[in-house]
Formats: C-alpha cells, sequence, structure tokens
C-alpha cells in the first residue's frame, strides 16, 4: 500500500438470535391475536400497533444486520514519531514495522423495527497477537453527545484520531486530489464519501446526528472493545441515532510487510413488545488486505 492510498473493504452479516424461525413466527402469530398483549404499553418499549405487523409468513424473529467497513492507509513518519516519542528503541521500531491508520464504519439495522429495538453493542476487534494498537478513539464519553451537538456534514478524524464534526462543501481541504476521495456502501442504501488528506485526516460523510454515543476501551495491546447504546439525551438534542452509525480510529503496529487480518465480534441486546431483552451475536473477519 502506498503511503497516499487508501484501502476500503466492506462486510455485511445477520445478528441472529437463538430464537428459531418456527417460534418466532408463533410468538408473532399470537401476539397479533392477542388483544391483552396489544394493550400492554411499556413506556420503554418502541410499540407498533398489531394491526401494522408484517402478515407475511416468512418471520425471522427480532434479528438485524450489522455492516463494517475497514478503511486504512499508512500512518505519516511524523505521527507515529509523537507516538513513540518515550519508546528508547523508537527507531528500531520504526525501521522493521509498518504503522497503518484504520476507520472501522458500522451500521446496525433491525430486521423488524416494529416489534424490536436497539438497546446496545459490544464490537471487540481482534488483531493478531504480533500487531500492537498504538491509539485508538473515542476513548471519553460526551465526545459523540458534543459533535451531535455541533451538526455538520459529516465527520473528521484528524491525523492523531481526534473526532470532531465538520461542515465541508467539497472546496477548501487540505491537500485534496482526485486519488484521496473514496466512496463505500454502508448497509443496502446509504453510500458514503470520503476524503483522506495526510495534514487533516479523515473526512467521512457521515451527518453527526447519524451517529449512536460509543466509545472505546483497551482489551490489551491487540483488541479493543467498542461500547455502542442509545444516545444519552444531553444538550437538549432532538433528534440521534437515527442511521445507527459508530466510527471507531485506531493506529496500529505491524511487523513489516505483513497486512493482518482482523476478526471483530460482536454481542447487542435488543428489546421488543414480543421477544423481550434478547442477545444477538455475529463475527466478522477482515481479510489480510
Amino acid at each position: 500500500m502506498a503511503d497516499n492510498s487508501v484501502g476500503v473493504e466492506s462486510v455485511e452479516a445477520e445478528l441472529r438470535s437463538e430464537i428459531a424461525i418456527s417460534s418466532a413466527k408463533l410468538m408473532k402469530d399470537q401476539y397479533r391475536h392477542d388483544p391483552a398483549k396489544n394493550n400492554l404499553i411499556d413506556p420503554g418499549v418502541f410499540t407498533t400497533p398489531s394491526e401494522n405487523l408484517p402478515t407475511s409468513d416468512i418471520v425471522s424473529g427480532p434479528d438485524a444486520l450489522i455492516s463494517i467497513t475497514k478503511i486504512s492507509t499508512r500512518t505519516s513518519r511524523e505521527e507515529i514519531k509523537k507516538l513513540l516519542i518515550e519508546d528508547p528503541g523508537r527507531e528500531e521500531h520504526m525501521k522493521n514495522h509498518d504503522f497503518y491508520t484504520i476507520i472501522f464504519v458500522t451500521r446496525i439495522r433491525m430486521e423488524d423495527p416494529s416489534t424490536a429495538c436497539f438497546v446496545n453493542a459490544i464490537l471487540e476487534f481482534v488483531f493478531p497477537p504480533y500487531v500492537k494498537i498504538l491509539k485508538y478513539s473515542p476513548r471519553e464519553r460526551g465526545i459523540i453527545p458534543a459533535m451531535i451537538k455541533a451538526g455538520g456534514t459529516g465527520i473528521l478524524s484528524s491525523p492523531a484520531l481526534d473526532l470532531t464534526a465538520e461542515s465541508f462543501k467539497g472546496t477548501g481541504f487540505p491537500d485534496e486530489t482526485p486519488e484521496n476521495r473514496f466512496e463505500f456502501i454502508s448497509g443496502a442504501d446509504t453510500k458514503i464519501t470520503g476524503i483522506y488528506s495526510k495534514k487533516s485526516g479523515f473526512y467521512l460523510g457521515i451527518p453527526p446526528h447519524g451517529l449512536f454515543e460509543y466509545m472505546a476501551m483497551l482489551k490489551n495491546d491487540h483488541e479493543v472493545f467498542g461500547e455502542v447504546f442509545l444516545p444519552i439525551p444531553l444538550f437538549d438534542i432532538e433528534t440521534t441515532g437515527k442511521e445507527n452509525l459508530a466510527v471507531f480510529p485506531m493506529i496500529i503496529q505491524t511487523p513489516r510487510d505483513i497486512l493482518p487480518e482482523i476478526r471483530v465480534h460482536i454481542d447487542s441486546k435488543v428489546k421488543g413488545t414480543i421477544w423481550g431483552v434478547i442477545h444477538l451475536k455475529s463475527r466478522i473477519l477482515f481479510s489480510k488486505s
């Protein structure tokens, strides 16, 4: 990968519960024909009148889809010097390793939002043991609500992985060249435009109001947990999380000329009028590219 090139890889997977299709259909049919159940209203649950429920015989249960896009490029030598400034073996590490900035863009969509809504999820990004995670973000709660409040046309992840809301109208972005533009599909119907600048970082055309609230936590040198949950109504935010997206930037160190595979484990919770609170799980593998 050249220093200024950007690699993009997208994967979509099913988040599945342990409820079998036959059981899901029986539970849904019972709910549809039981007036007593339909009249029970839990203010903490997203509800829809039973007459609006799908009547198809194909019932999948309280499942969801998750799409994850991995965006990667080589991290500048200047940024790595800053990260390794206190490392006595800095020059040796820089000579024997490659360094990448990787951004994971995730989107979770319920297959049947009339009967279940998202509660939270843990995404575990697992690199091989020979990879070292040098930096990751966001590391504190409150960063995403502040971005949502700020608004803008998209999100900027700086070379140091600082996340900010930005308004970009197509001109004035530092170091902008046609080679630095890219697009990817997040889910079946959402096309996102990105721009990469060595000086300014990554701009992603994701309006901040489309974000979940989330933060990242380091488990060890090669594993990061991402906690994703519904936005807390801070700062008098009126509309949040509509597109159910989250953006996790990281900088990694890997042995020279080795592009590691990356595994993502997802464990989420949903809650609904029929199902109650249940777990949905899935795994995604990104190849060595």
